[in-house]
C-alpha cells in the first residue's frame, strides 16, 4: 500500500495513549451527546459551548465533535426537516470561494458537481415533483462535507496523523458507550439514537431489560478509521480494548458490519503476502464462529445468516427467496419488479419520499410481507444500499456513483494516506449490503467519507492559507 509510510515489521508500533484530560472531555462531551439523544435538549447547548471552545483551542477536536453531532452516531436521531448535516451546504460554498484557486480541489469539485448535475437530470426524468425529491436527493450530496475539514484548517497548519488519533480517541469511548449500555445498563441510555426497541428519552428510559439489547451500528462506523494504523503500526491495542471491540459486535449483531471491518482488515494489509495469511485466518474464525453461533441458539445471527444461502439454493418460490435476508428480499422484489414494469430501471423512479409520495403509481402491495398490515407502501426504502440507489436512479446512475467515487480515489491515489479514503469506500459499500452506510448518504456516512477525503487534501498543502 503506497498510499501510507512502510513500516519497519521488527519494530513495535506504540500503544494507543492520551493524556487524561483528553479522554474526560470526550467522555463529558459525548455524555452530552447522550442526554441530548434521550430528549434533554439542554445538553445540546454544553456540546454546543464546547464545540465553540475546541475551535478557539484545537480544531482536530472540533471537526471530529463536530462531525459526530453530525452523523448521529449512535447518540441523537433527526427527526426534523432540517437536519444538522445540512450546514454542510453553505460551508462548501465558503470553501468554493476560499481555495478557488487550487488545482485539485477545483478537479474535485468540478467532477462532484458534474456527478451532481447528472443525479438532478434523473430526477427531473420522474414525474414525482421535485419538491418531494429534494428531501432525499440531498442525502447524496453529502460528499461535499469534504470542505468542513477544508474550512476548518484554513488558516492552521494540518497534521492527517493527528486528525487520526483524535478519531481513535473519540472511537474508543463511543464503544465504551456501547458495551456499558449493552451488557451493564442493558438498555439504551448511553447510545439512545441505536435503539431498536423503539424511542429511549430521560422520561421514558429503555434501562434494565436485563436481556441482550440489539444496538444499530451507525456509531460503529468510526471503526473502519482504526484499521490503517493497526495495520501499518501506527499503534497498538491493550487487550482489553480487544475485548472491548468484540463485544461492540456482540452487542451491534450486524453481520455487514462484521464482514466490512473483517474483509477492510484483510485487504489493506501492507504486503499481498499478509493478505493471504489474513484471508485463510479469517475463513477459519467465520467456520469456527458459525459453529459456536449455532450451538448458542443463534444469538449472533451469523449462523442463520449462513444458513439461508443454502436456503436460497434450494428456493422453490419467491416466497421462499423473500425470507432470504432476514427479510431484505421481499422488500425488495415488488419494487424491482415495479422499477421493469415502469421501463425504468435504467433512469430509476427517482428519489421518493415515503412520507411525501403520494402519486398511485409508485405505491404497491407487498404481498411478500408476514405483516399485511404494512403489506400497502410506495416503492422506495429497501435495506440494502445498492438496491436502494437502483430504484432512485437505476443501473446508469449508478454506475456514474460508482465512477466518481473511485475516480476520486484514482485520482488522489499517489497522495500520502489515500488509503484511508479506499478503505471507508469499500467499507461502507460492505455495510451497504445490511442497509447501513453505503453511499447515499442516508445514515450520514457520507460526512466521514468527505472528513477524510478533505483531511488528504489537506495533508498535501505545505502551508497553511
Amino acid at each position: 500500500m503506497t498510499s501510507v509510510a512502510a513500516v519497519d515489521h521488527q519494530e513495535k508500533a506504540p500503544y494507543f495513549s492520551a493524556p487524561a484530560r483528553q479522554w474526560w472531555w470526550t467522555v463529558v462531551y459525548l455524555f452530552c451527546l447522550s442526554l441530548a439523544g434521550l430528549k434533554f435538549y439542554p445538553a445540546l447547548l454544553v456540546a454546543g459551548v464546547m464545540l465553540f471552545m475546541q475551535w478557539k483551542r484545537n480544531r482536530y477536536f472540533f471537526l471530529v465533535e463536530l462531525i459526530i453531532l453530525c452523523t448521529g452516531s449512535g447518540f441523537l436521531t433527526y427527526s426534523y426537516p432540517i437536519k444538522a448535516c445540512d450546514f454542510a451546504f453553505p460551508v462548501a460554498l465558503i470553501g468554493i470561494l476560499i481555495y478557488r484557486k487550487d488545482g485539485m480541489i477545483r478537479t474535485i469539485t468540478t467532477a462532484m458537481l458534474a456527478y451532481f448535475a447528472v443525479l438532478f437530470i434523473l430526477a427531473l426524468t420522474s414525474v414525482e415533483p421535485m419538491r418531494n425529491q429534494f428531501s432525499m436527493i440531498r442525502y447524496y450530496l453529502l460528499i461535499i462535507s469534504f470542505f468542513i475539514p477544508l474550512v476548518t484548517f484554513a488558516d492552521r497548519v494540518f497534521k492527517f496523523r493527528e486528525l487520526i488519533r483524535v478519531v481513535i480517541l473519540h472511537t474508543l469511548v463511543i464503544c465504551l458507550f456501547f458495551v456499558v449500555d449493552s451488557f451493564v445498563l442493558t438498555g439504551f441510555i448511553l447510545t439512545p439514537g441505536s435503539s431498536s426497541w423503539g424511542e429511549s428519552t430521560f422520561t421514558r428510559p429503555i434501562i434494565f431489560t436485563f436481556s441482550l439489547t440489539r444496538h444499530y451500528p451507525p456509531g460503529l462506523y468510526w471503526l473502519l478509521l482504526l484499521i490503517i494504523p493497526l495495520n501499518f503500526k501506527w499503534y497498538r491495542m491493550q487487550w482489553y480494548w480487544w475485548v472491548v471491540f468484540v463485544l461492540c459486535l456482540i452487542s451491534s449483531r450486524t453481520n455487514s458490519l462484521l464482514f466490512a471491518l473483517v474483509g477492510c482488515f484483510v485487504f489493506f494489509r501492507p504486503n499481498i503476502r499478509q493478505v493471504y495469511k489474513y484471508v485463510v485466518i479469517a475463513i477459519l474464525a467465520f467456520g469456527a464462529l458459525y459453529y459456536v453461533d449455532r450451538a448458542t441458539g443463534d444469538s449472533l445471527r451469523l449462523a442463520r445468516n449462513i444458513d439461508s444461502f443454502a436456503m436460497l439454493d434450494n428456493a422453490t418460490s419467491k416466497e421462499e427467496i423473500a425470507d432470504f435476508g432476514s427479510g431484505r428480499v421481499a422488500q425488495i422484489i415488488p419494487k424491482m419488479e415495479l422499477l421493469y414494469d415502469l421501463d425504468r430501471e435504467w433512469i430509476g423512479f427517482g428519489f421518493l419520499n415515503r412520507e411525501k409520495t403520494t402519486n398511485p403509481i409508485f405505491q404497491i402491495e407487498n404481498q411478500y410481507y408476514s405483516d399485511i398490515s404494512v403489506s400497502e407502501e410506495t416503492a422506495t426504502g429497501v435495506e440494502v444500499t445498492e438496491i436502494q440507489t437502483i430504484l432512485d436512479i437505476g443501473y446508469f446512475g449508478l454506475f456514474i456513483q460508482m465512477l466518481f467515487y473511485f475516480g476520486v480515489y484514482f485520482y488522489i491515489r499517489k497522495l500520502r494516506y489515500s488509503n484511508f479514503y479506499l478503505c471507508l469506500l469499500v467499507g461502507f459499500e460492505l455495510l451497504g449490503i445490511g442497509g447501513f452506510a453505503g453511499l447515499n448518504g442516508m445514515q450520514y456516512s457520507l460526512l466521514i467519507l468527505g472528513m477524510v477525503l478533505g483531511g488528504i487534501i489537506l495533508q498535501q498543502k505545505r502551508y497553511p492559507i
